[in-house]
């Protein structure tokens, strides 16, 4: 009874780092969607997209990203949009959580 308990114990931790990790490789992943879907909008009219939903259908009809995306951290499709000095958009979690490595996930681009 003992063993089991220590073998829970660390078990337990290691299956939600691993759960955590595969949880920012999934944000990594669709990150890196936004923004093939970003720049073949801005390819197709010459502009930014205004939001994330843009990209789901824009007035055409066109479809840029290919689903709707949850974040991976908060379950919705809650994706902060907002654009650099340059004009450019940078698009990142809603989450203020603190990553694996420590990062906030807010800062993964």
């Amino acid at each position: 009874m003992v063993l089991l308990a220590i073998s829970l114990a660390v078990a337990i931790p290691r299956v939600d780092l691993e759960v955590r990790r595969g949880k920012e490789d999934h944000l990594r992943f669709i990150l890196g969607e936004f923004k093939r879907a970003v720049n073949k909008f801005e390819r197709c009219h010459s502009r930014m997209p205004a939001g994330p939903e843009e990209l789901l259908r824009d007035n055409l009809g066109n479809r840029f990203l290919r689903q709707s995306y949850p974040d991976p951290f908060t379950g919705r499709f809650d994706w902060v949009f907002a654009k650099d000095d340059q004009g450019r958009v940078l698009i990142h979690s809603a989450s203020e959580e603190l990553s694996i490595s420590g990062a906030r996930y807010s800062d993964f681009r």
